[in-house]
């Protein structure tokens, strides 16, 4: 019995794609819904290959996964990346009509950490994890309260709220928003905004009544007159 033989391309596959998620700090539970690996079977992959090996350490992470679509509409830049993002996953195929209740292909699962990955080498510093760009595939296949459409300007690929009552432009398109102009507050980390003080009304003169230096006593007109 030889694990080269074809009766174990499956299984060897399996495992190679499981690797290639760790190697991007996929989750535990994305790990098992992308390639039907146990959660035993994960955790000994990460300590027989990637625990001891040398350089940066692979960072595993925990907690719950990104369910807040939000995320993609923080910034312009963050706007910009989904769009880049979804037009990968577009192209590789991966946004397209999927039986509901059907499990994740293990086809599909590798053909997107080809685009995930391909997505880093265009956009080194970019802020989507694989986390994130796991959850909007899945928003997108939805097809619920989001999609990916194009712009009505420029025709570039946008992800849309489907629930929103006016037409947006993409971020490319869109006008800025003007900023505030702040300044720092006394307190660091505090900062206040500028605004211009109204005038100040002018005050009249007022006369004061000089006062009196003399040492005597002071004595009343009717104790005078007596």
């Amino acid at each position: 019995m030889r694990i080269s033989d074809s009766r174990y391309d499956r299984d060897r596959f399996r495992i190679e794609v499981a690797c290639r998620m760790i190697r991007n700090e996929a989750r535990t539970c994305t790990i098992r819904q992308g390639t039907g690996l146990s959660d035993d079977r994960i955790r000994k992959l990460y300590r027989s290959y990637f625990a001891a090996e040398p350089g940066p350490r692979v960072r595993r992470r925990r907690g719950k996964s990104p369910r807040q679509m939000s995320f993609f509409t923080r910034t312009a830049e963050h706007e910009v990346e989904a769009a880049t993002l979804a037009a990968l996953l577009r192209l590789c195929g991966l946004l397209g009509e999927r039986a509901s209740g059907r499990s994740e292909r293990l086809e599909d699962t590798a053909r997107f950490c080809s685009a995930y990955e391909t997505f880093r080498s265009l956009c080194p510093a970019a802020n989507v994890s694989f986390e994130h760009a796991w959850f909007l595939r899945q928003a997108l296949l939805r097809h619920e309260d989001y999609s990916a459409t194009r712009c009505p300007r420029c025709g570039g690929l946008r992800i849309r709220d489907r629930l929103a009552l006016q037409v947006e432009l993409c971020a490319a398109c869109r006008p800025p928003a003007p900023a505030a102009r702040r300044e720092a507050g006394p307190r660091r980390g505090v900062a206040r905004i500028r605004h211009p003080l109204p005038p100040v009304p002018a005050c009249e003169p007022r006369t004061y009544l000089p006062v009196p230096t003399s040492s005597e006593p002071h004595t009343c007109a009717a104790t005078q007159a007596s």
